[in-house]
């Protein structure tokens, strides 16, 4: 439970350095693209991370956020599959800052099965890195 809440923090703690720098640019140049966070992981942990997401309780206000999520990480999948990319393979899909910030938010409010912890680690895992990655240095 301690390692999920510290994964939590470290989660928000890096994108809130990522989003206001974001929110910035976007107020000041909208015509600029989008944070992108590229995170790597098996696709069979891409599919993983949709199965979950699907069993968590969401309130009526984060319906069109759940449904933009669950669209670009099946969306991804999908891609991944035609071109040919088998379950062990390891993937990127692009996903807009806000995107990954609701499959993180929506990860940490699952319930985790015993048994399922470190493939949930291994998703949140790459998440963080990704939005390392974009940090301004």
């Amino acid at each position: 439970m301690l390692r999920i809440m510290a994964a939590a923090i470290l989660f928000t703690a890096s994108m809130a350095a990522v989003a206001p720098s974001y929110a910035q640019e976007q107020q000041l140049a909208p015509a600029q693209k989008p944070v992108i966070l590229k995170p790597k992981m098996r696709l069979a942990l891409w599919r993983g991370a949709v199965q979950f997401i699907r069993g968590v309780e969401i309130a009526g206000t984060e319906v069109d956020a759940f449904l933009d999520t669950r669209k670009v990480l099946t969306d991804g999948i999908d891609a991944q599959v035609k071109a040919g990319k088998k379950d062990e393979d390891e993937v990127t899909i692009d996903l807009r800052l806000d995107q990954a910030n609701n499959l993180f938010s929506l990860m940490q409010r699952g319930k985790v099965k015993a048994e399922e912890a470190d493939l949930h680690k291994e998703i949140t895992s790459s998440l963080q890195e990704a939005a390392k990655a974009v940090q301004p240095k």
